[in-house]
């Protein structure tokens, strides 16, 4: 794979001492050290949140233009995130995306396990691969966190923002109740974590005249694969649970390299003169997240 950029989604963790490298990241941690950083502020993404973000559209709109089933009475479209959930003693932890096996025949089976439930309020849920498309008639007024911001992190017990934020929590919880009394026969024969809800997140209006430009990447996760082409990408955009899936542990990183994780993302580049100092992972001298994101379109362009 010649691919000249690395992105790295929640590659870095939250410690005692601030953050550091995920675990995963460990097999390059060498090659990583010797590099040199630039730090900036920067919102948690997944997978489709970076890929959308390069491309300059919503996640949402990415989906939607592969959907070819919208119906024409819809308002707004939304992208659901299945995911699994850990009970702590007093919270709910989301099991990492990149941990997360899901297919595109997961997504079609979950499509017509909630729907019914969904078109009483005017919605439906649409496979496209393994992605999931929610429509709905009438617009909610709702402005949850983004999946990335969830992902490996606590449910938030709280109601989302907008005025429609109680009503975005009732209709979750419905599925939740729903997909518990239809727990996936399939995945429990493969030995695969339960799927035990969804997030709705990325509210856009709909119809929109803006599509967004696609380019090659490489990628395992699933829903960015159903998506985009990955022949000749100078891409890769990946978890770091997944990178291994990608490169291999003893081959040369991609010149360019971005780490995010914990509101922040460290911009990585091999230096002229080698790196002697022992490398520290927390943030310094942070430029804004727009310098950030000018910078890696720079990069792909």
């Amino acid at each position: 794979m010649n691919a000249s950029t690395l992105i790295v989604s929640q590659a870095l963790i939250r410690n005692q001492d601030g953050v550091s490298l995920h675990p995963d990241l460990f097999l390059w941690h060498k090659q990583l050290s010797a590099c040199k950083q630039q730090w900036y502020e920067c919102v948690d993404r997944n997978p489709l949140a970076w890929y959308a973000t390069v491309a300059g559209v919503s996640s949402t709109a990415l989906v939607a233009a592969a959907c070819n089933k919208i119906p024409a009475s819809t308002s707004q479209c939304w992208i659901a995130s299945p995911y699994h959930a850990q009970l702590t003693r007093d919270a709910v932890r989301v099991y990492p995306e990149g941990l997360f096996p899901w297919t595109a025949e997961d997504a079609a089976y979950l499509c017509e396990v909630l729907n019914p439930l969904l078109i009483e309020e005017d919605m439906q849920l649409f496979a496209v691969g393994a992605a999931l498309l929610l429509t709905c008639r009438d617009s909610m007024e709702a402005w949850p966190l983004g999946f990335g911001k969830l992902s490996g992190k606590m449910l938030p017990n709280q109601h989302h923002e907008g005025e429609d934020g109680g009503r975005l929590n009732r209709l979750l919880s419905e599925i939740q109740m729903l997909m518990f009394q239809h727990p996936s026969v399939d995945r429990h024969e493969k030995g695969e974590v339960d799927l035990n809800g969804i997030w709705l997140w990325a509210p856009l209006d709909w119809p929109i005249d803006k599509h967004a430009t696609h380019f090659p990447v490489a990628t395992r996760n699933p829903v960015l694969q159903s998506l985009v082409d990955g022949r000749d990408a100078d891409l890769i955009i990946s978890e770091a649970e997944r990178l291994s899936e990608l490169v291999k542990a003893d081959s040369p990183l991609p010149k360019k390299i971005i780490l995010a994780g914990e509101g922040h993302a460290v911009v990585l580049s091999k230096p002229l003169l080698p790196n002697i100092r022992k490398t520290n992972w927390q943030p310094k001298s942070v430029k804004m997240e727009s310098d950030l994101v000018s910078a890696v379109q720079g990069f792909i362009t």
